[in-house]
């Protein structure tokens, strides 16, 4: 990984793995992230819904996503200039995480979804994980 060899389905599996000593299995990660938030007052923000709104902010879906989201995180009304903002944050040229900015520029084509082969592992790492996050 290190020397930028590895394939996107390496760097994937080992993302759901991990490697022992060093990196954490995703099933950890989601177990004190996610999982261990679930059934409790905590939201469950799922990226899809948020890219969505994001995506067609111009919507009374994407106002009443962002106004609920707010309304959860203690803030009572949507400042007016709210589309602005989530513009501004959502730019992706400003993003260290977008996949066309990460280390290696781009060398790896990161898909979109994972394969079904890697949906299994998933399954495989983390019995039930997809399912309690709302992945069938």
């Amino acid at each position: 990984l290190k020397g930028g060899n590895a394939a996107i389905d390496e760097v994937i599996n080992m993302m759901i793995f991990g490697i022992h000593g060093k990196a954490p299995s995703l099933n950890e990660i989601f177990t004190h992230n996610a999982v261990s938030w679930l059934c409790t007052k905590a939201k469950l923000l799922r990226f899809e819904e948020l890219l969505g709104c994001v995506r067609n902010l111009d919507t009374e879906e994407a106002e009443t996503f962002f106004s609920q989201l707010l309304k959860d995180c203690g803030i009572s009304e949507l400042p007016d200039d709210w589309r602005e903002r989530v513009r501004v944050g959502s730019d992706r040229n400003q993003s260290g995480t977008a996949r066309e900015n990460l280390v290696g520029g781009g060398k790896l084509d990161v898909p979109d979804e994972l394969s079904d082969a890697q949906k299994e592992l998933v399954n495989y790492a983390a019995p039930g994980l997809r399912r309690m996050l709302g992945y069938v």
